[in-house]
């Protein structure tokens, strides 16, 4: 039977930074829906179910974000991001003929963001678990 997260062990859970990491992800995703997704959609609904990826890991950040999701899922998920902000760069630049300046600049800022988000919450789950490991070296050395 799972374990809800409240009985999950500290080592398991994604740490606090790791979660202010999702929320910035998540606070960027929304900008980029709102700033250049639905204005894509409108202009070529045809693309919608390309949206789809996006919008099940934008859900699961929200899980994320509030602490009811495992290291190892999390970093499953920072995985998958990693890739979807490289698939939407490109739909999102072989969809139009020619993006405005001001497009161009949401893409500049909210993929570079994204991206590096992405690479902060990788990052931090390898530290911790990195962490961990060399701590369960010390102890059986010491033991």
């Amino acid at each position: 039977m799972p374990r809800s997260s409240a009985t999950l062990p500290l080592a398991k859970r994604l740490s606090r930074v790791g979660r202010a990491i999702g929320a910035l992800q998540l606070f960027k995703e929304t900008l980029t829906i709102v700033l250049l997704g639905l204005p894509l959609l409108w202009q070529q609904p045809l693309l919608a179910p390309a949206a789809l990826p996006g919008l099940v890991l934008y859900l699961a950040r929200w899980v994320m974000v509030l602490g009811r999701m495992r290291r190892r899922a999390a970093a499953l998920i920072w995985g998958f991001t990693f890739v979807d902000e490289l698939w939407g760069l490109s739909l999102y630049l072989h969809a139009y003929d020619a993006p405005t300046a001001r497009q161009l600049r949401y893409l500049d800022w909210s993929y570079g963001l994204g991206l590096a988000c992405t690479l902060a919450g990788l990052l931090e789950i390898g530290y911790r678990y990195y962490r961990e490991r060399i701590g369960r070296r010390a102890l059986m050395r010491t033991a």
